[in-house]
């Protein structure tokens, strides 16, 4: 069985859900990733195997990029119209270069709707990972866009319980909770100590992912200002949207407040359990934010290390070794609970063992099959 992936991420951006799931794909599946293109330069226009996924790019249209001339075009019903053209096309020479017969498309790129039209195969899946509304520059006509794509996919995985409800209060289509997990053994096994974290103080309060604009920057001034002796640790890429305002509380830190920049994922267990504490202080009454259900609450739990985060629906509390918080205040005092408690890394990691990729992945391959006409 052929599987084409229209992606609104690349392959190699991070490891994102999209890596976990179709990285374990059966050997009676054939995988192609089919990914837009970035202005890091590294685009596959030649198809490029990774494992048994082969990936390559497409100019699918995109909103909000750098060049202000394809913005201009794009602003345009006959300058969308005439991109999306030019994909799709692209996309057909490809698929037909590459001797694929899609049966199933996963598609999770709103932008990329006219090209799923005319591959016509037997089953169209949605996977509900983000919501294409929260990112900047998300343009007004991109709801048009959803509307497009929903009414020709044949069911949806959704990535969280709140997505899960929304979107079966939005359509008829089945909707199947497929959450995030996490590789566990990669993240339980011990690991040394990072050079850079070795003369950190303790205790270590830390946050490991993209310092993204769900930030919430109160909460993360309520840490700093009650860390006593300890060290509040952001580990990650950049963002555009946080820049000067990570900079600023780095700055106020007086050297407790440390960035370390972006780890590898070869690196990131070792990062996690080096901390006492990880949080994902996001903004709680973000709607995006309701809906997210991050890898890097597996992660951290699979790492032995006690999680406050904002509040999930597809976990349990369980304190001291998950809490939810939605406020400074909350945040603060669920940290110092998780730091007064002993630490019994077996049980906190018990709590993450039921979430691995291989189990999830499962669950995709059955849902697929079982749905598939004619099998």
């Amino acid at each position: 069985m052929d599987l084409l992936a229209l992606s609104e991420v690349r392959w190699g951006y991070f490891r994102t859900r999209k890596q976990f799931l179709l990285s374990r794909a059966p050997e009676r599946w054939r995988v192609a990733f089919a990914q837009p293109p970035g202005s890091g330069g590294d685009d596959p226009w030649t198809p490029r195997a990774e494992g048994r996924v082969t990936t390559f790019t497409v100019p699918f249209l995109k909103p909000a990029t750098t060049q202000p001339i394809y913005n201009a075009i794009a602003a345009t019903r006959l300058g969308r119209a005439a991109i999306a053209r030019a994909a799709t096309r692209h996309l057909a020479r490809r698929v037909a270069g590459l001797g694929l017969s899609p049966e199933v498309v996963m598609i999770s790129n709103i932008y990329a709707v006219r090209s799923l039209a005319a591959l016509r195969p037997r089953l169209t899946v949605y996977d509900f990972n983000d919501s294409p509304f929260q990112f900047a520059g998300s343009p007004t006509w991109a709801r048009e866009y959803w509307a497009r794509t929903l009414e020709r996919v044949d069911m949806i995985f959704a990535v969280s319980e709140h997505y899960r409800r929304q979107l079966a209060a939005e359509t008829a289509k089945p909707v199947i909770l497929l959450g995030n997990g996490v590789e566990f053994d990669h993240f339980a096994a011990p690991r040394e100590e990072p050079d850079d974290m070795r003369d950190l103080p303790r205790p270590r309060i830390g946050y490991l992912g993209l310092l993204s604009h769900f930030l919430d920057f109160d909460v993360l001034e309520a840490l700093r200002s009650g860390l006593g002796g300890g060290t509040l640790v952001l580990a990650g890429p950049g963002s555009q949207a946080t820049e000067a305002r990570v900079a600023a509380l780095v700055a106020r830190g007086g050297g407790r407040v440390v960035r370390l920049g972006p780890r590898a994922y070869a690196d990131a267990p070792a990062t996690m359990q080096a901390f006492d504490v990880g949080v994902i202080p996001f903004r709680a009454q973000d709607p995006y934010v309701q809906g997210i259900n991050p890898n890097k609450v597996y992660q951290y739990l699979a790492s032995g290390i006690p999680v406050v985060t904002t509040p999930l629906l597809d976990l349990p509390a369980a304190p001291p070794m998950i809490q939810f918080a939605s406020d400074p205040a909350g945040f603060g005092a669920a940290v110092a609970r998780a730091l007064a408690a002993s630490r019994d890394a077996g049980a906190i990691r018990t709590l993450a063992r039921g979430h691995d990729w291989d189990a999830i992945a499962a669950r995709m391959v059955s849902e697929i099959e079982r749905r598939l006409p004619g099998a």
